[in-house]
C-alpha cells in the first residue's frame, strides 16, 4: 500500500483549517439570527403563532425569519477570508508543534540562484515535512462569553423540554407554526357530513360516507359527492374531483360538491388536515347493447310482425324502437315502431308483435334495425337485418286493389292525379251506393282544387274502406257495419288519448275527461253490439257460448273504466296499451270462424271451472279455519279451568315462546316454528271441561270428515282440468285424517297442530292449482289467442301485451290475463300480513273495534319483546327469518 503524499495531506488540512477558522469568525454574526429562530421554534411549540389570525401569523413569521436572514447575510459578508499562514498557525496549535515548523514550508532562501543551494533547500523542506508527524485540526470553538455559553445550553434545552411536553403533537405544531393557515392536531377537527347522490339514470338511496371508511365504493358515472363541513376556521378543499364547487353557508360552515367522472382517491382537506378520504371506483355509463334476438318476420297465422329483441345496459334502458325502411326507396321513408318496455330494465329480451299491416311496407322485404336509448340518454343501434312485414289477407278484389293503390300513393310511386284516375276506373267494379259514395269522396280529395290536407286523409280512408269491403264480402252488411263502427270508435278514443297526452297537465281538465268518457262509452257500445252479433252467429251455427267471466251484462265496462282512469291519471302510455289490447280483441272478433268460436267456448268453460275450483278451495280453507278456531277455544277453556286462580298479575312475556307471543297479538304462528330447547311442557287441561266439550268436538269431527271428502273431490277435479295433480291435496288429506283421530281421542292439542298443518297444505295446494292453471296443462286453463272477452279478474284480454312477450325486464315471464281470476275474493278479506280480518269464528268484523289503553300497552310490550328476539342471533334461523318478515310491517 502506497504511503500518502505529505504535501497533498498538508494541503487538504490547510483547507479544513481555513473552514474551521471561518466558522469561528462567523459565529459572531450568526448568534443573533440563531437566537431569533430558537425563540420562534419555542413559540411554535407553545402554539403562539398559530393562535393568531392567519394574516398576523404570516407577518410575524415573515418578520422573524426575514430579520434572521438579513442579519445572517449582512454579517457573513463582513467575515474576512482566512489566509494560509493563519491556517498553518491553527494547524501548529492543534497539532502541538513547537517553533512553528510550517514557516519553513512557506519560506524561500535569500540566495537560490545556483542549483546547489536550491537542492539543499529542497532537501531541508522535505526533512521538515517528514518530521512533522501527525497533523490535525480540531472542531470550531468560537470565543464566547459566559452569557453566550448559558444561552447555548438554555435554548436547546428549552426546545427539547417543549418538544417532550408536546408529545405526539410536536410535529404538527411545528408544521402549523411554520405554515400559516394550517392547524395542528390539538385543534378539534371540523364536523363532516358527506354522501354520494346517484345520478338520475341510476336511482337509489344515497351512499353516506364515513371519515374512517377504507372500503372501495362502487358508484355510477356522474354521481355527485356532497360534503357539508361545520366548525371550520378556513376554506375547505376537495381533491380528486375535477372542478369542484364550494359555497359558504355561514362563518364556519361550507358546502362542497363535485361530479365523479373517474376512479381515484377523493379527500377533503381543511387547513392542512384531511377530514375524510375515500377510494371510489366509478362504473362507466356505456351506451346500451341492443341486438336482434332472432329473425324478425310475420307471426304464424297472424297479421302481426314479430320483432325479437334483446337490450342490456347497466343502469336501465329507457326506450326501444325499431327503425324500418324500404331499400331503394327514393323518398327515404323510415317507419319507427316503438317497443314497450316494462319500466327501465337493465337486461331484457322479448318479442314485440306490433300490427304493421296498415303500413305501406306490409308484405314487402324491408331492412330494419333496433334503436335503444338508455336512461342516461346514451343511444345505440343494432345491426341491420332484412325481413318481411306481415300483411293482412283480403279476399275482396276491390279491397286488394284499394290497398295496392294506397301503398303506391304513400310511397310516392304514384301521383295524386294518377291515383284519382285509377279510383275512377275502380268505381266501375261495384254497384254498392255506399262504396261508390266513398270512392267519389276520395276522388274529390285527390283533385288539385281540393282543400288543403284533404289528400292526407285519403290513405286512412282507403284502408278503412278496404277492411269494410272485406267484412262485407265475408260476413254481410250487418257485421261489416258493426266492425266499421268499432274501428271508428277506436280511432276516436285514440285521438282523444293523444290529445290529452299532448296537453300534459292541461289534458286532465273536466271537459277533456268528459270527452274521453263519451268516446269510451261509444267504443263500449260498439264492442257490445259486435259481441252480440258474434254470439248470434255462433248460435246459428249451433254453438252455445257460456257466460262471460264478468258479472255485468256488458263485459267491456271494467276495461273502459280502467282505460279512462289511466288516461285521467296521466298514464297515457298504459291507456294506449290497453286500447291496443281492445283493438286486438276487435280484430279477433273480425277473423273468428265457427271453429274458433267453438274452441273459445271450450276455453271459457275451462276458465269457469277454474274459477269454481278456486272458490271451492277458498270455502274449504274458511271452514278449516273455523274448525281451528273451535279447537283453540276448547283447548283454551280446558287449560284455563285447570290453571291456578289468577292473582291479577300479567304473565312475563319474556318467558313466553315466540308462538305464544304471536297468539297474544291475535296472530297464528306459522306451522313448524321451532320452539326453544327449554320449552315448557304443554299446560294441563281440566278433565271435566274436556268431557263437557264432547258435543262440540263431535260436531267438528263430522265437519272434518265432510271437508276431507270435499278435498278428495277437489283434488280429482283439478287433475281432470289441468292434467296435472296438486300433490298438496294428498298431504291435506293425511293431516285431516290425523285431526279426525285426535278429535275422536279428545286430544285438542294434537288436533290443533294437525289443523294448522291442513291449512298450510291447502295454501300450498292453492299455489299448485294456480300454477297448473296458469301453465295450461291440457290447454284448457288459459284464455288462449282466441280470447276476445275481457277477464273480470285480471282485466286483460287473455293475451300477453304486445311488445312484452317472453322474458321481460329482470323478472322473467309476464303474467297472463286470467291467471288471478277469483283471487281477489281470496285476498280482499285479509290484512297486509295475509291474516283473515275478524276475530274468533265470526269471520269478518262488522264493526270497528278500538282496543283500550291496556290492550295497546300490552301489544306494544309484545312488539318490543319480538324485536328483542329478532336481534338475538342465537335463535333458530327459521324463527329469525319469520320475525324479520313480520316486523317489517310495523
Amino acid at each position: 500500500m502506497a504511503e500518502p503524499n505529505p504535501a497533498l495531506h498538508l494541503k487538504a488540512l490547510r483547507r479544513k483549517a481555513q473552514r474551521v477558522l471561518w466558522w469561528e469568525r462567523a459565529w459572531e454574526p450568526l448568534r443573533w439570527p440563531l437566537l431569533l429562530v430558537a425563540f420562534y421554534v419555542l413559540a411554535c411549540l407553545a402554539r403562539i403563532p398559530q393562535s393568531l389570525p392567519d394574516w398576523l401569523h404570516t407577518l410575524l413569521e415573515a418578520g422573524v425569519l426575514g430579520t434572521a436572514l438579513w442579519l445572517t447575510v449582512s454579517g457573513l459578508r463582513h467575515v474576512p477570508p482566512v489566509s494560509v499562514p493563519v491556517a498553518d498557525r491553527r494547524i501548529e496549535h492543534d497539532s502541538k508543534l513547537a517553533y512553528q515548523p510550517l514557516l519553513s514550508l512557506t519560506d524561500r532562501p535569500a540566495f537560490a540562484g545556483n542549483g546547489e543551494q536550491s537542492a539543499i533547500w529542497s532537501h531541508h523542506v522535505e526533512r521538515v515535512t517528514a518530521s512533522l508527524g501527525t497533523l490535525r485540526v480540531s472542531l470550531p470553538h468560537p470565543k464566547t462569553s459566559l452569557h453566550e455559553r448559558l444561552a447555548l445550553i438554555a435554548a436547546p434545552l428549552a426546545i427539547v423540554v417543549a418538544a417532550i411536553l408536546g408529545g405526539t403533537h410536536t410535529p404538527s405544531r411545528l408544521h402549523a407554526g411554520l405554515i400559516p393557515g394550517v392547524d395542528d392536531d390539538s385543534i378539534s377537527l371540523p364536523a363532516l357530513q358527506a354522501w354520494i347522490d346517484r345520478p338520475s339514470y341510476a336511482p337509489g338511496a344515497p351512499i353516506f360516507l364515513s371519515a374512517t371508511g377504507h372500503n372501495t365504493l362502487d358508484v355510477p358515472q356522474g354521481a355527485i359527492l356532497n360534503a357539508t363541513i361545520t366548525g371550520a376556521h378556513g376554506k375547505p378543499s376537495l381533491h380528486g374531483i375535477a372542478s369542484p364547487e364550494l359555497s359558504r353557508l355561514d362563518a364556519e360552515s361550507w358546502n362542497s360538491h363535485g361530479t365523479l367522472q373517474q376512479s381515484g382517491t377523493i379527500s377533503i382537506v381543511v387547513r392542512g388536515r384531511t377530514l375524510g378520504s375515500w377510494h371510489v371506483k366509478v362504473e362507466p355509463d356505456l351506451p346500451p347493447t341492443v341486438t336482434w334476438d332472432g329473425k324478425p318476420g310475420p307471426q304464424k297465422d297472424d297479421w302481426r310482425t314479430g320483432l325479437p329483441w334483446h337490450v342490456h345496459q347497466a343502469y336501465g334502458v329507457a326506450s326501444l324502437e325499431a327503425e324500418i325502411n324500404l331499400p331503394g326507396l327514393t323518398r327515404g321513408r323510415i317507419l319507427r315502431v316503438p317497443i314497450p318496455l316494462d319500466g327501465q330494465p337493465k337486461d331484457a329480451k322479448g318479442v314485440a308483435t306490433p300490427d304493421l299491416s296498415s303500413d305501406p311496407f306490409a308484405g314487402m322485404e324491408v331492412e330494419g334495425r333496433l334503436h335503444a336509448k338508455s336512461a342516461s340518454d346514451h343511444e345505440s343501434r343494432s345491426d341491420i337485418v332484412k325481413f318481411q312485414i306481415a300483411a293482412r289477407k283480403f279476399t275482396d278484389p276491390l279491397a286488394r286493389a284499394l290497398v295496392a293503390l294506397r301503398r303506391r300513393l304513400m310511397l310516392g310511386q304514384q301521383r295524386t292525379s294518377q291515383a284519382a284516375a285509377e279510383l275512377k276506373l275502380l268505381t266501375q267494379t261495384t254497384d254498392e251506393r255506399a262504396i261508390l259514395a266513398s270512392l267519389g269522396l276520395e276522388i274529390a280529395s285527390l283533385q288539385k282544387d281540393a282543400p288543403d290536407g284533404s289528400a292526407d286523409r285519403v290513405p286512412g280512408e282507403l284502408w278503412a274502406l278496404a277492411l269494410y269491403l272485406d267484412d262485407l264480402r265475408r260476413d254481410g252488411p250487418e257485421i261489416a257495419d258493426a266492425a266499421a263502427e268499432v274501428r271508428a270508435a277506436q280511432q276516436g278514443v285514440q285521438q282523444q288519448l293523444d290529445h290529452m297526452r299532448d296537453l300534459g297537465d292541461k289534458g286532465h281538465t273536466l271537459p277533456e275527461q268528459e270527452e274521453l268518457q263519451r268516446r269510451t262509452q261509444a267504443l263500449k257500445d260498439a264492442l257490445n253490439r259486435r259481441m252480440q252479433l258474434l254470439f248470434s252467429r255462433a248460435a246459428q251455427s249451433g254453438i252455445i257460448m257460456p257466460q262471460s267471466s264478468t258479472n255485468s251484462a256488458d263485459p267491456f265496462s271494467d276495461e273502459m273504466r280502467r282505460l279512462q282512469s289511466e288516461a285521467n291519471q296521466g298514464h297515457g302510455d298504459e291507456a294506449l296499451r290497453r286500447l291496443q289490447q281492445m283493438e286486438d280483441m276487435a280484430e279477433r272478433m273480425r277473423q273468428a270462424s265457427p271453429e274458433d268460436l267453438k274452441a273459445l267456448a271450450e276455453q271459457m268453460k275451462a276458465q269457469a271451472e277454474a274459477r269454481a275450483q278456486r272458490a271451492a278451495l277458498h270455502d274449504l280453507v274458511h271452514r278449516e279455519t273455523t274448525l281451528l278456531d273451535h279447537t283453540q277455544s276448547r283447548l283454551s277453556a280446558a287449560q284455563k279451568a285447570a290453571a291456578p286462580p289468577d292473582d291479577g298479575s300479567r304473565p312475563d312475556i319474556s318467558q313466553m315462546s315466540t308462538a305464544d307471543l304471536l297468539r297474544q297479538l291475535g296472530m297464528q304462528p306459522p306451522p313448524g316454528m321451532e320452539q326453544p330447547a327449554n320449552a315448557k311442557p304443554p299446560a294441563p287441561v281440566d278433565p271435566a271441561t274436556v268431557a263437557a266439550q264432547s258435543d262440540g268436538r263431535r260436531a267438528d269431527h263430522a265437519l272434518q270428515r265432510a271437508l276431507q271428502h270435499v278435498n278428495d273431490i277437489l283434488s280429482h277435479r283439478v287433475k281432470d282440468l289441468t292434467g296435472k295433480p296438486a300433490t298438496a291435496f294428498d298431504k291435506a288429506k293425511t293431516d285431516m285424517q290425523t285431526a279426525r283421530e285426535a278429535l275422536a281421542d279428545r286430544k285438542d292439542a294434537e288436533a290443533q297442530t294437525a289443523e294448522q298443518k291442513v291449512l298450510a297444505d291447502l295454501s300450498e295446494a292453492g299455489k299448485q292449482m294456480r300454477q297448473n292453471q296458469k301453465s295450461g296443462g291440457s290447454g284448457k286453463g288459459q284464455g288462449g289467442s282466441l280470447s276476445f272477452i275481457p277477464s273480470g279478474g285480471a282485466g286483460g284480454s287473455g293475451k300477453p301485451q304486445h311488445g312484452a312477450k317472453g322474458k321481460q325486464g329482470d323478472n322473467g315471464d309476464q303474467p297472463q290475463a286470467g291467471d288471478e281470476d277469483g283471487d281477489e275474493d281470496d285476498q280482499k278479506d285479509q290484512d297486509p300480513l295475509g291474516r283473515k280480518l275478524g276475530e274468533g269464528d265470526k269471520g269478518k268484523d262488522s264493526d270497528a273495534h278500538i282496543p283500550d289503553k291496556s290492550a295497546r300497552d300490552r301489544a306494544r310490550d309484545i312488539e318490543r319483546e319480538l324485536r328483542r328476539r329478532a336481534s338475538d342471533r342465537t335463535r333458530p334461523q327459521s324463527e329469525l327469518d319469520y320475525l324479520e318478515r313480520l316486523l317489517k310491517s310495523f
